[in-house]
């Protein structure tokens, strides 16, 4: 079996562009953050993704209407979980961590979703997860932990870490979410989650007086929207149902370590001792993981 076969490589290079994105979009972020409230800017990012997705589906059909979801009782209450957790939850305290958050540490903290991807996959839908997986998690939850710790002389953990972690277990439950869902085009299914958790976000936003921000704070978190959570979740959801999420999750490890690149290249912020200790743990355990999924046959796609 060759390790890397001419049927694997579209949904490699699917995923592997959408890494590119949303690791991309972290520093990118980080810059917004600092302009627009946190829950204002998700509701922004959203306007833009589901503008992206919207796009998507108008340039692939230009003569066709966009199509309604249809789906049966199941497939309505995977997508309302997707739009919660993903759609909602997970990018609020995404963003609300990283006003707290180096940009470098949290695009490397990203690996846990790549843990509670695989793990939740196990667990719940019974991919297959061998040994030497299973260690690359131990490596990064121990890298997490390093990593989350405040440093200070009382123990104790950052604030702003461990809310990068919630969102990214959230986001591990919304992976498994999304590439099981029958019945709606991947399109479809990021167009919803962004008219309906933008809307949440921007109803929550009102509520907590966040302003409305500036012109062009505004085009730039719409920008980001429309490429990195439009585009970028499209191609996500499309490598999602061809790979299987244990799959796709390892090859996604590359957009924290992208983001973190691009953080170190970009940002002066002051970076805790314990991020150089953990980072080679992040490093060879989503190596790992790259490695041992890969090499395994892919799973029956579940849509075709």
């Amino acid at each position: 079996m060759q390790f890397f076969s001419r049927a694997r490589a579209g949904p490699f290079a699917t995923i592997a562009a959408a890494a590119v994105l949303f690791g991309i979009a972290v520093p990118v972020l980080k810059v917004l953050v600092s302009s627009i409230a946190p829950v204002m800017l998700v509701a922004v990012l959203s306007l833009g993704a589901g503008a992206g997705s919207l796009s998507w589906l108008l340039v692939r059909k230009p003569r066709v209407p966009v199509p309604m979801p249809r789906l049966e009782r199941a497939g309505l209450r995977l997508l309302a979980g997707t739009v919660v957790v993903g759609g909602f939850l997970a990018p609020v305290i995404q963003v609300t961590s990283l006003t707290v958050t180096p940009a470098a540490a949290a695009s490397v903290l990203l690996n846990v979703e790549i843990v509670s991807t695989v793990l939740i996959a196990f667990l719940l839908f019974r991919e297959p997860v061998d040994r030497w997986t299973a260690v690359a998690l131990a490596a990064i939850l121990a890298g997490s932990v390093l990593l989350s710790w405040n440093g200070g002389p009382d123990p104790g953990f950052s604030a702003g870490a461990a809310g990068i972690i919630l969102a990214c277990v959230l986001w591990g439950v919304d992976n498994n979410l999304m590439g099981r869902i029958g019945g709606i085009t991947p399109e479809s299914i990021v167009l919803v989650k962004a008219l309906c958790g933008g809307s949440a976000a921007l109803a929550l936003a009102v509520l907590l007086h966040e302003p409305f921000p500036a012109p062009v704070p505004a085009a730039c978190a719409f920008a980001t929207g429309f490429i990195a959570f439009g585009a970028g979740l499209i191609l996500f959801v499309r490598a999602l149902r061809k790979m299987g999420a244990a799959r796709a999750g390892a090859v996604y490890a590359a957009a924290p370590f992208v983001g973190c690149i691009v953080s170190l290249l970009f940002f002066a912020d002051t970076l805790p001792g314990q991020f150089w200790a953990a980072l080679p743990l992040f490093g060879a355990g989503a190596l790992m993981i790259f490695l041992e999924q890969w090499r395994k046959e892919p799973p029956a796609p579940i849509l075709k």
